[in-house]
């Protein structure tokens, strides 16, 4: 907890940093603010039961066109509700609001809690660097950063914030931030397409993949996201579609159902759902020969210790807290997709013509086992395919396809010519044969098709091993 406290304030003063350095430059694009803001309110419902609080987000459905910088407002408004909860006792209650100005060009949008309160000689210095209140009642811990640095990034914004608090009945926190494109100078303005796009309120549909002998239009990598609030799902789904296609689930018992159907490269899952939670559909992925290779990112607001203990022992890879920044999520999601690309090596790297030699110490490997026996065993018939692999697999072709691409980087017609010719090679190297000989007992019926993939694949042809092997 210590060292998560000291993170973040490493990165508050890293962030303070840029500012005073000139190095944090405003990226506004036009984008739905109210989808944006109730995502990042929905973000604190998990901790809003856990402490029992009253939560509200009064913010409209109704989209509402907006040019703002989505890093620098997600900031501002972690920090300000983070800042809520932290000084509101269990069983208080806070407000998240959003009003557009009578003119449209500017926008207010407030965080209101019955904490603490703020003594009326200490609020002129709440938003000095380091200054924290002085109660000795109160033990909460604080830094004394968030509040400064949230000020600087709402001025950034070129945007105004207030106080109004009273002691022991709460506070209330106010940013204005002007909405027009007027408002920013064209250095400011992002020309990269915009994430937080104006929304469509139809249900997920899952994402449609090609057929695995089929070049895909698009090559990026398959994230699904598990979450049951409609909101913070759409939000994880736009902040990450200009790096993955992302599949969506609106509970965890639909995202296992999606996770062994697409067999997705990274599954992000909140941790308290209904009809499964994302502890059962964590356990149930991995007990699965099918998916137990995916990646799993697991969200949740309960971010004590035991609580991360179990999410890990269930087989989750990564913990994220909420709030959480998008740009963490993401680098979390590619470091997973690194590590199973390494991973593909490993196994691409073996000698996989012999699956004795594969020690089977997991879920992936007993699979990889499997599968390799039912090729060994019909390496000589020539009419053994990828649908019969799949059958001896209890697969689909596609679903087969995609296991083996995850775990091996091989097609399955790729692993199958590959064995063929890793034995083909053992028998010429062992004189069982000439040519065409080894060619027909390793299933194929062409000498030269076999020639030509031989040569291909060892870079030399089979007549010239049977040279190396004579005296």
């Amino acid at each position: 907890r210590n060292a998560g406290r000291l993170l973040t304030l490493v990165n508050d003063l890293l962030d303070l940093s840029k500012l005073e350095s000139g190095n944090t430059r405003l990226q506004v694009n036009e984008g739905d603010l109210t989808r944006f803001t109730r995502s990042i309110g929905f973000a604190f419902e998990s901790l809003a039961r856990r402490k029992q609080i009253d939560y509200r987000v009064a913010v409209s459905e109704q989209p509402l066109p907006a040019w703002f910088d989505p890093v620098v407002l997600e900031k501002i408004l972690n920090n300000l509700l983070s800042n809520a909860f932290k000084y509101t006792h269990d069983g208080g209650w806070i407000q998240l609001e959003l009003k557009v100005a009578s003119d449209g060009n500017d926008v207010e949008i407030s965080v209101a809690d019955n904490g603490i309160g703020i003594p009326p000689d200490q609020a002129a210095h709440i938003f000095d660097r380091f200054y924290r209140i002085r109660r000795s009642e109160q033990s909460t811990f604080g830094t004394g950063i968030g509040l400064a640095l949230t000020k600087e990034l709402v001025e950034l914004h070129h945007g105004r914030i207030e106080l109004s608090s009273r002691e022991n009945e709460g506070s209330s926190f106010s940013i204005t931030l002007p909405i027009s494109s007027n408002a920013y100078p064209a250095v400011e303005q992002a020309t990269e397409p915009v994430l937080h796009e104006l929304p469509s309120r139809q249900a997920p549909k899952p994402l449609a993949l090609t057929e695995e002998d089929q070049k895909p239009a698009d090559q990026r990598h398959v994230v699904l996201v598990v979450e049951d609030n409609d909101d913070l799902r759409n939000y994880v789904r736009e902040q990450l579609a200009g790096d993955f296609q992302v599949m969506e689930a609106i509970n965890g018992r639909e995202g296992l159902s999606l996770a062994q159907e697409r067999l997705p490269d990274v599954i992000v899952t909140d941790l308290m759902m209904p009809e499964m939670d994302g502890v059962e559909l964590c356990r149930e992925v991995r007990e699965n020969p099918l998916s137990s290779h995916i990646p799993i990112v697991m969200l949740t607001a309960k971010a004590e210790q035991e609580d991360k203990l179990l999410g890990l022992e269930t087989g989750a890879d990564a913990y994220l807290a909420k709030p959480f920044e998008t740009r963490e999520l993401i680098v979390r999601i590619r470091a997973l997709i690194e590590r199973q690309e390494r991973l593909q090596k490993k196994f691409s790297g073996e000698r996989v013509f012999k699956p004795s030699e594969v020690a089977v110490t997991s879920l992936d490997e007993q699979f990889l086992h499997g599968v390799l026996q039912a090729i060994e065993q019909n390496l000589d018939e020539e009419s053994f395919s990828v649908v019969e692999l799949a059958q001896a697999a209890s697969m689909s072709r596609s679903q087969l396809h995609r296991k083996l691409k995850a775990l091996t980087g091989k097609s399955p017609n790729e692993l199958i010519r590959e064995m063929r010719l890793q034995r083909a090679r053992e028998l010429l190297e062992k004189g069982a044969g000439n040519a065409s000989e080894v060619a027909f007992r390793v299933g194929f019926n062409s000498l030269a098709y076999f020639s030509k993939c031989f040569s291909d694949f060892f870079g030399l042809l089979p007549s010239e091993v049977r040279q190396k092997r004579s005296p």
